[in-house]
């Protein structure tokens, strides 16, 4: 390696007893000595449940670092990877993502091998102990190797191999250096000098040779506790010796480990020695002299005299650890010792002191509960919260079903009665984030034996959301409905309330939104949202701002609750903004609000927003779904702006993340209908189709979803449909959804303009052609959305009313269009806009004033990237001044040039540029409150 400069993996494979641990000390010292660094690392069995528990062991130097230093060491990946090291003690409530944790991994690998460092060995041993996500990201890692200075060697006894690591050795296998892996047995030859070398003093016979070579199968391990009793039986090395000692040599060498022949050895050991090699069967692999002397009740004079007395007796390798590491001679003394020697109630007795050693020691709450584990029938509420807080460890590491080990066996044999409930509602986290069905059976039974207090609070919404993730809105928000008609008035009843509202918008079904909307305003009558502190306050201005898009009430309350969301505006105009990561919250009301800034046109407030929480998911490596929703909302807001090249990008990405999680992810729904909406946008209708098929938007069974998608899937079909000329189709399905919303009091055509959608293809030609209809449609869609005033629900309802209208109406129609969406930031609906405007003076005769709105049309798509739309402008310009009367986009003059050369100025008819004049909506469009009725000044719900 040192030759070539490139990273290099070897396996050493073989039985217990095979050398596999010498071959890896020999590689070890071998390089110190040419100037490697190293890192070693070994497996064992007490630790396979520590989830990273090998990892944090290989990389000793960031145990117990400083946080400024640790920022430095890690970088962009301390948000992700301090807590796992327990650099900082907090625990996320959501895990972050595996693929994130095994790159912070990798940053830190990398981190050894920097330039001013020599190569680096990597020695793992005995790795079929190890713990599976260590084990996972060792595999990964060692498949990047090629170009690095590193020689990573593994050891691992093929035949125990845990079916939880297979994948993972097997990936080492298949990029491993040929010619190594499996180890055979010494022969007779390689046998001779070890024997001649332990009996130096006396004559060796090759009788007696021979005889240990076929008792230990040429097993070093084997031979070595051979040799030990042949010295301590004082058996002379010779053939003679043979016919009265053979049988019991040979008896040995397959018995040495087992109970009765070891316990025969284990009870010749001094009382203090026994002790102690019981005491470190207990600790490995985090063993003192201090330690060691506390739980075997010794002093450290009296530990060491004993810990000198087992190395000479070939159980330990060192008598102090100052000098040397301890440990046993081999791991199959230490398992002889652990599985033989203690009394049946002493073993869980010193599994229950270490822990608690351990932990006092600042080792991690993973470390003292791989003792927890080993404790049985015995009621301790102090070993039941150290399962707990393993859990979260697990949580906070991306593994959090490993915590579930920890939880199974404390509520089985540890938990006190009244602790129940917090460890059934800790099995039911773990379970949520990769199987949420899976977390509602144990958090019905937490929620049973729950008095009222925080707890039951927590599990209360934990439950209510695996219900929703799981398709039973309608029974997480009966469940919190019942809750909270339990709860007293005060800061509990309102964080139920914000779960209830919040899972309600999403319910597609809800056939009691507006009287749940009218709750809604009674509850946050009183709150001030100038002086506002809590999260769940946020929350619910944040929920008051989405119920007013839902039902499309007034823009300016629904803003001003969605601003007051933020919280307080400070001396910079700034306000601190949406946490998308706090404990105890999800982001589903970070997101709601995203969606209230985009649908009430605020494109800056929902960027930042965005961006910030983008960020915050980032940082604290959050789930692959987070991150597919934050693109997805990235591709609406960019589409709704008009930047279309940026909306297909997003949507790309986060449909490609949802679709790696799975064919159930629902933010593959988001992502994909704004993809879709974007091609339609772009002219590419074939991939638009595409897609569509592929997610299942023209399946009912598939997009008829229990949880509220946006955009909607039959608004995205509906405009496919329309794009593709198939009119017809679109027309009931339209229709019943319309019926539907208006129904349930959330017709807002800013969030569903089916009403628009259905205009449009009642004013198409064909057998559906109904143009009375299609103006009666359009002019209720326009209500609408002058009711909740938003420029562009507005300037899209205006164009439509325009487009289907034929008399002297439709041009003032689309110039009220044009104008509601001139400077908005909405680019390609003003394109649309212009568009028909330019269309209409064209049809009524003002072909000057017509070129000028159309060449308007025309660069501004081109600027959007919205090809048909484009054409269409080009041709009717070309139409109008001749077929080649336009230059080429490269070589015209800038566009206000171009439009004077046929205007002379602006007309009448011409739309102001942004910062000109223009009409102002009506002075006393506003009011105090968006629901009917006013507040009620009633007490709180």
């Amino acid at each position: 390696m040192r030759e070539t400069g490139t990273g290099r993996v070897a396996v050493v494979k073989g039985v217990a007893g095979m050398g596999k641990s010498a071959v890896l000390e020999w590689a070890k010292l071998t390089a110190r000595a040419d100037g490697f660094d190293t890192l070693v690392v070994t497996g064992y069995p007490l630790e396979r449940v520590r989830v990273y528990g090998l990892v944090k062991r290989l990389f000793q130097d960031l145990n117990g670092i400083a946080e400024p230093a640790a920022r430095e060491r890690l970088g962009e990946w301390y948000g992700i990877i301090a807590p796992i090291f327990g650099i900082i003690p907090r625990q996320p409530a959501e895990p972050p993502d595996p693929e994130n944790v095994l790159n912070g991994l990798d940053a830190v690998m990398r981190g050894y091998l920097t330039s001013d460092r020599g190569p680096l060995l990597m020695v793992v041993d005995d790795a079929h102990w190890a713990d599976p996500s260590s084990l996972a990201w060792l595999a990964n890692f060692a498949a990047q190797i090629t170009e690095l200075p590193i020689l990573i060697i593994v050891s691992y006894r093929h035949d125990e191999v845990d079916e939880r690591l297979c994948e993972s050795l097997d990936a080492l296998d298949r990029i491993a250096v040929a010619g190594l892996g499996k180890l055979e047995p010494l022969t007779l030859e390689g046998v001779a000098p070890l024997i001649r070398h332990r009996f130096a003093d006396r004559r060796v016979d090759p009788e007696f040779v021979e005889h240990c070579h076929r008792c230990s199968e040429g097993l070093p391990q084997t031979l070595r506790e051979l040799l030990r009793f042949v010295e301590e039986k004082r058996i002379p090395p010779t053939s003679d010796a043979l016919a009265r000692h053979g049988r019991a040599m040979r008896q040995h060498a397959v018995y040495a480990y087992h109970k009765g022949q070891f316990d025969e050895r284990f009870d010749r050991l001094a009382p203090d020695s026994r002790k102690v090699a019981l005491a470190a069967a207990i600790l490995t692999p985090h063993l003192t002299v201090e330690r060691v002397a506390q739980l075997a009740g010794l002093s450290g004079d009296a530990t060491r005299a004993a810990a000198a007395d087992l190395r000479r007796r070939e159980i330990l390798t060192a008598v102090d650890d100052r000098d040397l590491p301890w440990g046993f001679t081999h791991s199959l003394v230490l398992h002889a010792v652990y599985d033989h020697c203690f009394e049946p109630n002493d073993r869980c007795a010193m599994h229950a002191r270490a822990a608690r050693m351990l932990r006092e020691d600042g080792f991690s709450a993973q470390t003292a509960a791989t003792h927890v584990l080993n404790m049985f029938a015995v009621p301790d509420e102090w070993a039941a919260g150290i399962a707990v807080d393993a859990a979260r460890e697990c949580l906070a590491s991306g593994v959090p079903k490993a915590g579930v080990t920890y939880l199974e066996h404390a509520l089985a044999e540890v938990a006190p009665r009244e602790m129940r409930p917090l460890i059934l509602y800790n099995i039911g986290r773990a379970h949520f984030v990769n199987d949420p069905p899976a977390s509602l059976e144990p958090l019905q039974r937490a929620l049973e034996g729950c008095p009222p207090g925080e707890l039951r609070t927590n599990i209360i919404c934990e439950l209510g959301r695996s219900l929703a993730f799981s398709g039973q809105l309608d029974k997480s928000i009966e469940l919190l409905d019942r809750e909270i008609r339990k709860t007293p008035v005060g800061q509990t009843r309102q964080r139920l309330y914000a779960d209830l509202f919040m899972w309600a918008a999403f319910w597609e079904n809800d056939a009691s939104f507006a009287s749940r909307a009218h709750d809604l305003q009674r509850l946050t009558v009183r709150l001030n949202t100038e002086s506002a502190t809590t999260r769940t306050n946020y929350s619910l201005f944040a929920l008051v701002a989405w119920y007013g898009v839902l039902s499309g009430r007034r823009l300016q309350t629904t803003t001003k609750f969605a601003r007051a969301a933020l919280g307080p505006e400070l001396p910079n105009k700034e306000r601190n903004g949406f946490s998308w990561v706090e404990d105890g919250w999800g982001f589903e009301i970070p997101m709601v609000l995203t969606l209230t800034f985009i649908y009430c046109d605020l494109f800056k407030e929902a960027r930042e927003l965005l961006e910030r929480g983008m960020a915050e998911l980032r940082a604290n490596g959050r789930q692959r779904s987070h991150l597919s929703y934050g693109h997805a909302f990235r591709a609406m807001l960019h589409y709704r702006m008009g930047r279309l090249k940026e909306a297909r990008q997003e949507a790309e990405t986060g449909l490609a993340m949802a679709m790696e999680l799975g064919e159930n992810t629902p933010s593959k729904w988001y992502a994909a209908g704004v993809l879709i909406q974007t091609l339609i946008a772009q002219g590419d209708l074939e991939l638009a189709e595409h897609t569509c098929r592929r997610i299942g938007f023209d399946d009912p069974a598939k997009a008829e979803q229990a949880a509220r998608v946006l955009p909607v899937p039959a608004i995205v079909l509906a405009e496919l449909r329309i794009a593709q000329g198939r009119h017809h189709e679109v027309i009931r399905p339209l229709t019943e959804l319309g019926e539907r919303l208006r129904a349930q009091g959330m017709d807002n055509p800013a969030w569903c303009p089916w009403g628009l959608l259905l205009a449009e293809a009642l004013n198409a030609e064909g057998p559906q052609q109904n143009q009375e209809l299609a103006k009666k449609v359009a002019k209720q869609a326009v209500a609408r959305a002058d009711t909740f005033y938003a420029p562009v629900a507005a300037g899209q309802a205006k164009r439509v009313a325009g487009e289907v209208e034929d008399n002297v109406n439709a041009q003032q129609a689309l110039w009220d269009a044009a104008v509601a969406l001139e400077g908005v930031g909405a680019d390609y609906e003003y394109a649309k806009a212009l568009l028909a405007y330019g269309d209409r003076l064209r049809k009524d005769g003002h072909k000057p004033d017509a070129i000028g709105e159309l060449e308007r049309a025309r660069i501004t798509a081109l600027n959007c990237g919205a090809i048909p739309l484009q054409t269409r402008a080009t041709k009717m310009i070309e139409a109008l001044v001749g077929g080649n009367a336009l230059p080429a986009d490269h070589e015209r003059a800038e566009s206000d040039e171009w439009i004077e050369e046929y205007t002379g100025g602006y007309s009448p008819f011409g739309i102001p540029h942004h910062g000109e004049s223009r009409p102002d909506a009506d002075a006393d469009r506003s009011e105090t409150w968006p629901f009917r009725g006013g507040p009620t000044r009633g007490s709180e719900l």
